[in-house]
Parts: structure tokens; sequence; C-alpha cells
């Protein structure tokens, strides 16, 4: 077997190289990320350009007649499924997936198979006329007399399908704006490269002339470095247009997109409408917008508002931080209407403090009427009269507690609260000395861990770690407790740990330890309101975080929280 060298075959082989490794990236980016039809045709897409190039270097590098005749035939299992797979991948890019149908993937494909089928067969010539070998500055190159099946449904299908490919995802680019022109004007440029050649060489433009070596193949390195910036440096199967679609233009919430500079780069239309904006704000700075948001702070805060037609008067504000290998990119800002569920909460409030205060005045009164019936009794009660009468104070003080506890979980998120920087290490000593009796009562081991600073309502946080702590006190059977409190940093923010050595809890009742009234069956009936756990939920919640319990029967139970955001 003869071969010939040649510089020629170096961009075709560094094509082939740099799409395997695309291709590679995308099936490892599905595995990690999820299978999506986006990442499946991106991959088939750079393997078919690997086929193209790969055999053209092979066709250019043989100096075999029969070598270079097979490899020409094979280089177009490859180069004519670009097309069609090119046009997938753009429609999958851009959402439009009510096109990924079967029946539709099924026609695209029909001229390239048809075409592939006549070429390997090649009846009567329509493909191949003719095939013969010439010296070209010293190198053996294969020419082919193509027949008009060859240009039907080879040149001519490429090209229609490449510029339809270009008018979506240039259509796509000018509606979304410069945050997605790197990535479209990079798309356009894999597209154009091949095209161009082409047409150059079609037209016998030097040095692309029909005499000279087919530098279409090699014009596929400029295709493969611009599908590999795109991917790499710009986050082409991270960020595509269908982020845009789904999460922005579909979104109930209003977002607004910054860049490095806190200016806006994208704004959906409900963010605009939350706002009462007339106009849009593209290319401002979000203090012109929102002035009392600073985009660093990550946890989610209250924002109210003076109301203008439409627009809401309670938000809760989040900013996200965007990152592309260690560096900040800029933010996500997430905008939620909670107008109607903050006239709820005071109107919830209202209610339970009316209640709260009829409940109270015939509590006070009975407890009034026992302290006047154990006066006027004095020791006369015997032993059982005088177990009733303990029993009823128990009972009025158990009353006098859930409604506290009512009226401090209607009251959280319903009052001004001010997120500020807190110290939950002071927070948690402040607790902790707030519990020093059943501590040294019980003789109870607290470790606390090195806790970090968050953003937070100090008053509120300190209810949560009371509300834990208090409960692991209470509900251990160990005779000398030992309890830890840790912290560790997750994604946008701190998780907080509060573990006991406690007997645990049923595996049944963890899925509903945290709604209102309950108790566990192994809590005395007569103790507690069954309200610590609900109020612990709805802090975390309104401080933007999610909580959850672990607990093994006979070993002990662990709450988990997270508190989104933090400060150095």
């Amino acid at each position: 077997m003869a071969w010939q060298h040649t510089i020629y075959a170096y961009p075709m082989l560094f094509a082939m190289a740099i799409s395997l490794v695309l291709g590679a990236y995308a099936v490892v980016h599905s595995r990690q990320h999820g299978h999506t039809t986006t990442l499946r045709i991106f991959a088939a897409m750079n393997v078919a350009v690997a086929i193209w190039t790969g055999f053209s270097a092979i066709k250019l590098l043989s100096r075999d007649p029969t070598i270079q005749f097979h490899t020409y035939r094979l280089l177009y299992i490859g180069s004519a499924s670009i097309g069609p797979l090119l046009l997938l991948f753009a429609l999958a890019y851009t959402d439009r997936t009510r096109w990924l149908r079967r029946r539709f993937i099924v026609a695209v494909f029909v001229v390239p198979v048809t075409f592939l089928v006549l070429l390997f067969t090649n009846p009567h010539g329509v493909v191949i006329v003719e095939t013969h070998v010439v010296e070209v500055d010293g190198l053996l190159v294969m020419r082919t007399t193509t027949g008009p099946a060859h240009v039907a449904l080879s040149f001519t299908y490429a090209l229609t399908i490449a510029v339809l490919t270009l008018g979506i995802v240039g259509y796509e680019a000018l509606r979304l704006g410069r945050s997605y022109l790197p990535q479209a004007s990079l798309m356009g440029i894999a597209i154009v490269t091949p095209m161009t050649v082409s047409f150059l060489t079609s037209a016998n433009v030097p040095p692309f002339t029909v005499d000279a070596v087919n530098f279409v193949p090699a014009s596929a390195a400029i295709s493969s470095i611009a599908l590999g910036i795109a991917t790499f440096r710009y986050r082409l199967l991270d960020l595509p247009p269908i982020a845009y679609t789904t999460a922005m233009r579909h979104s109930p919430d209003g977002v607004f997109v910054l860049d490095p500079d806190e200016t806006i780069v994208h704004a959906n239309e409900t963010a605009s409408r939350l706002l009462g904006l007339s106009s849009s704000v593209v290319g401002e700075p979000i203090a012109s917008v929102l002035p009392d948001v600073d985009p660093e702070a990550a946890a989610e805060r209250p924002l109210e508002r003076s109301s203008a037609a439409g627009s809401a008067e309670f938000l809760t504000v989040r900013s996200q931080p965007l990152e592309r290998h260690g560096e900040r990119v800029g933010w996500v800002l997430v905008l939620r209407d909670v107008t109607e569920q903050r006239r709820r909460e005071r109107e919830l409030e209202a209610f339970t403090g009316v209640v709260s205060h009829d409940l109270r005045e015939p509590l006070r009164t009975t407890e009034s009427y026992l302290q006047l019936l154990e006066e006027h009794t004095g020791n006369a009660l015997d032993e059982d009269g005088a177990e009733l009468l303990t029993v009823a104070r128990e009972n009025t003080d158990r009353m006098q507690e859930m409604v506290t506890d009512l009226l401090r979980y209607s009251q959280i998120g319903s009052a001004e609260s001010e997120f500020q920087p807190v110290d939950c290490e002071e927070v948690v000593a402040d607790t902790l000395d707030a519990l020093r009796y059943e501590i040294d009562d019980r003789d109870a081991a607290v470790v606390v861990e090195d806790l970090p600073t968050v953003h937070g309502v100090e008053h509120l946080l300190g209810r949560l770690f009371q509300n834990l702590l208090s409960n692991a006190l209470k509900h251990s059977d160990s005779d000398s407790p030992e309890i830890r409190v840790t912290s560790s940093r997750v994604p946008g923010g701190w998780q907080f740990s509060i573990r006991d050595d406690g007997p645990g809890i049923d595996p049944e009742e963890l899925d509903y330890v945290f709604e209102l009234f309950t108790r566990g069956s192994g809590t005395d009936p007569d103790s507690g309101t069954g309200m610590g756990l609900a109020i612990c939920k709805k802090i975390v919640e309104e401080h933007g975080g999610t909580i959850e319990i672990d607990s093994t029967v006979g070993i002990g139970t662990e709450i988990s929280f997270t508190i989104p955001g933090e400060t150095d």
C-alpha cells in the first residue's frame, strides 16, 4: 500500500480529532447532566464530521486508486449526514422541539440516504460518471465527473439545509440579543466556512479551483475550532436559547440576567409586568430598576414597592451568581410576586391575634379560678383532688403555650423583618445560655463547631436554633445526651446540622414531622404543642432554604437545613 505525504491532510486530521473530542465531551456531559436530544444530536453531528474529514484525509494520503475510490464513497456517509444533523441540532438548540418528531427526522434524512444508496450502486452513472487520477503538485489525486443525482441530492440539498439552519440560528441571535451573539456567530462560522470554500471551488476561484486539492474538507478545521470555542468558552451545551425560552419567557417569575458590570442583558416579560415597566430595560444598570437590591447578596429577601398599574406591591428577590471556570460572569435575579401571600399572611396574623386574645382571656380567668380554688381549699383536698388540680393547671399552661406558638407561626414572614448579617455562632451561644438550666439538669453535652455568618433575620434564626436544640434535649432518653451543631458550605449558602443521640423517630412518622400539631408516637401526649418543627420549617423557608430530617430508631436524629447566601 503506497502513501504520500502532504500538509493539506493536516487540517483534515485536526478537524477529525477536534470533532471526536467534541463528540466525546457531549457523551460525558450527557452522563453527568442527563441525556437530552440536543446532546445526542451534537454528538452524532461531530461523529459525522469526523467520518467525513477522516476518510477525506485517507483519500488524500493514499496513492492507491482503489483506496481513493472506496474512501471517496465512505466519506459521504459523514458529509451527507452533517446537514440534516446540523438542522436538527439548531431546532433542538432553539427549543423547536415540536419538529423533532420521528416523521420529520426521517423526512430530512430521505435525500441523504437516497443519495448514499445511489452512490454505492451508481445505476446508469447517475452519481459518478467517471473517475481518473491526476497529478497535482506532486500528489496523485482522484478526480470524479459527477452525475445529475450528485448535484441535486448532495450539493443542492446540503446548501438548502445549511441556509435554513443559518436562518434559524440568526433569527434566535437577533431575538435574544448580545448574550447569545458569540454562540450564534461561532455556529455561523462553522456553517458558512465549508459552504464558502465549496462555492469558490465550484466557481473556480484560485486557489480553490477544481484542478487543485479539494480544500472543502480541510476547511472543516475552522468549523471544528469555532464549535470548540462555542462549546468550551461560551457554554454552547450549557446555555442554549432553550434556557431562555423555558426559564425566562414562560416563567411565572420575573427574571433578569446581569453581566459582570451589573447591567441587564436579559429581562423577561414577567419582570417588566411585576415592576410596572413600560419599555425595555436591557442595557440599563440593575440599580436603575431595583435600587435596593444588591446582586452580591444571594439570599432571598422581601421588597415592598409602591403599587403601579398591574405591578406587584410585595416581591421576593433572589440573586444567583453565574460563574464560568471559577470566574464571575454575571448574575440571575429572580422576582416573585408575593403580594397576595403577604395580604393573606397579614389577615392570618390579624385573625390569629384576635383569636389568641379571645382564648387568653378565658385561660387567664381559668388560671385565676384555679389559684383561688387552691387558696380556698388549702390542704383540704385529698390526694385525688390535688392531682386533678395539678392536671388542670398543666393543661391551662399548655394551652397558653399553644396559643403563643400559633401566634408566632402566623407572624413568621408577615412582620417587617430586615435581612442582615447574622453571626450564627453568637446566636447559638445565646440560645445555649437560655437553655442552660435544661442542659445542666440533663447533664447534656452540646458540641458546637465553628459556625458562619449568614444573611438572615436574627430573631427568627434564634427561634430556629432554640426550637431544634430544645427538642433534642427534651426527647432524648439518654442519661447524658450529646448534641452536635455543625455547618458546612454548600453551593449558594450554608448547611447546618443538629444531631442528637436520642431514641430516633419511627420511619412512618418522618413524612409528616414538619406538619402543624404533629407529635411523634413516642412523645408524651400531654407535653408540647406539636408546632415546634412546623415553626422551624417556616423560618427556614422564609430565608429561602430547605429543611430535612434523617433519623434512625435507637441511634439518633439529625435535622439539617440550608440558609442561602453568606457573608465573609
